[in-house]
């Protein structure tokens, strides 16, 4: 593959290890940081030309790599550096780009005292990967102060999409998994730093004390039933504990599968199904992935 032209950064057979949140999966062909829009849009028509499959990639942290080769392209936006704040009719108005932590965004409108996303505090993904899943945490979701994103859609350019002519629901949204979310304008309120400040302590102290941040995980591992938690079916069916060769469900939170520290991703996907089985004879209940499984047999191709 000729990168003459790409002005951003192109690695190879890079593994995947080091870039996902659960520390496991094989290495990839090829790792690529575009440096601005143009250059993002310049290698997806070359991807797209060459027939290599690519997929979008933020920090990683809802998605679990199988142990072989991707034979195929991730591109991360992670290097391409766009927030500022602007205050239009009134109104506060915040855009970043996709590819920012989530984490740093609510820190920065927290300093500008500017309210809106502090209950998503502690979420570890990026903005992009956010919205794809419309991210929620203590009764607020990301898409409620969203005004409009830009899309890369395939090899069409960069499109602005407002927030009405948008799908969002409970862990979906209409935004594609092949579509990149270049950048997103959220709409905030004024509010006191201190009470801010306040709130995203707390979010973070309830997180620590429910969640098994001690050990590397992809977060939550199965979506809600009906309004009922995965984690209750799981612990229900005395499943917590359970281990796989380096997996293992967290005694802490049943809906999280920890790496114990030599965990593969057959380990973890073996548990993902143990859990969905053993689940679905004692209750009936069908248990579906919140995870991204990435270069499994049966998994949808990418692009």
């Amino acid at each position: 593959m000729d990168w003459k032209g790409i002005r951003g950064e192109v690695l190879q057979n890079v593994s995947m290890k080091r870039y996902t949140s659960m520390k496991v999966g094989g290495n990839v062909k090829y790792m690529i940081y575009p440096v601005d829009n143009e250059d993002l849009i310049d290698i997806v028509a070359r991807l797209n030309t060459q027939e290599i499959k690519y997929r979008f990639l933020g920090n990683g942290t809802n998605i679990i790599v199988n142990d072989g080769i991707l034979d195929e392209a991730i591109i991360r936006i992670t290097k391409i550096k766009m927030l500022r704040k602007k205050e239009e009719n009134g109104l506060y108005k915040v855009k970043v780009s996709g590819g920012t932590s989530l984490k740093h965004l609510i820190r920065y409108c927290a300093e500008h005292g500017l309210s809106g996303l502090e209950r998503l505090y502690w979420i570890p993904g990026t903005v992009g990967g956010g919205l794809k899943m419309n991210a929620s945490s203590f009764g607020a979701t990301i898409s409620d102060c969203l005004e409009y994103v830009e899309l890369l859609k395939n090899n069409y350019g960069v499109k602005e999409v407002q927030k009405n002519e948008m799908f969002f629901g409970y862990r979906t949204s209409s935004i594609g998994k092949c579509d990149c979310v270049v950048s997103a304008q959220f709409v905030l309120k004024k509010r006191d730093k201190k009470e801010i400040l306040k709130d995203m302590e707390y979010v973070f102290n309830e997180r620590k004390k429910r969640h098994p941040m001690e050990y590397p995980s992809s977060g939550s591992i199965f979506k809600s039933v009906n309004n009922e938690p995965a984690w209750k079916f799981i612990e229900k069916a005395n499943l917590k504990g359970l281990r796989i060769g380096g997996a293992c469900i967290s005694e802490k939170h049943g809906n999280f599968i920890v790496n114990m520290g030599d965990a593969r991703a057959r380990d973890i996907k073996a548990l993902i199904e143990k859990i969905k089985k053993e689940v679905f004879e004692l209750f009936g209940v069908e248990l579906v992935e919140e995870v991204e499984l990435w270069g499994f047999e049966e998994e949808r191709e990418s692009i």
